[in-house]
């Protein structure tokens, strides 16, 4: 019988909800072959199931303020975004694919599109993942449904097991409005 030793170097993730009141009955099993990290935190927005598999709906915070003809976006670390995810700053507005994405400075990425998303943001604020580039129309690629109640490693090349909160109270969980819309059943403070 063989062994298997894995190291890895475990680093303090923020706790997120304050309380959990209701899930997806025997969790979800979710998608990684989209993720870019490899470790998905609690608090992650999950989608509905497609095909009974959920997806994670990729956001990613604004660290500085851009322009209405920006194309480049300063976003924290810890995105899941990758070249070609489509991206968009409010639904029914722009969407475009990123082109490129900079990794070099210690404090933000830097995701580069094609063409402007139109629109001026304010540090703090969300790009989200949208379902297809476009002038204007745009929607989430996967409709957001629950949050993931623990953080876990990512392990390539499998799909994960996670439980799925549809009904709590978080507290400093990064969620954009027209997420919180749909996750009628959490409350994030």
């Amino acid at each position: 019988m063989a062994m298997t030793v894995t190291r890895r170097k475990d680093t303090r993730t923020p706790r997120v909800f304050m309380h959990k009141i209701a899930d997806i009955r025997g969790g979800v099993s979710v998608n990684v072959s989209e993720l870019t990290q490899d470790y998905l935190p609690e608090g992650s927005i999950l989608s509905v199931p497609v095909n009974g598999v959920s997806h994670v709906v990729k956001t990613a915070v604004l660290q500085a303020d851009a322009t209405n003809s920006a194309t480049d976006y300063k976003v924290l670390k810890g995105h899941n975004f990758k070249v070609g995810d489509v991206i968009m700053l409010a639904t029914s507005a722009k969407a475009y694919a990123i082109t490129a994405i900079t990794t070099t400075n210690a404090a933000y990425d830097t995701l580069t599109v094609g063409t402007t998303l139109g629109l001026a943001a304010s540090a703090g604020a969300f790009l989200m993942e949208a379902a297809e580039a476009g002038a204007s129309g745009s929607a989430f690629k996967y409709t957001p449904l629950a949050l993931s109640g623990t953080g876990k490693p990512v392990i390539p090349n499998t799909n994960m097991d996670m439980d799925a909160w549809v009904i709590g109270v978080t507290k400093g969980n990064p969620l954009p409005d027209a997420v919180a819309t749909l996750l009628k059943g959490i409350i994030n403070y």
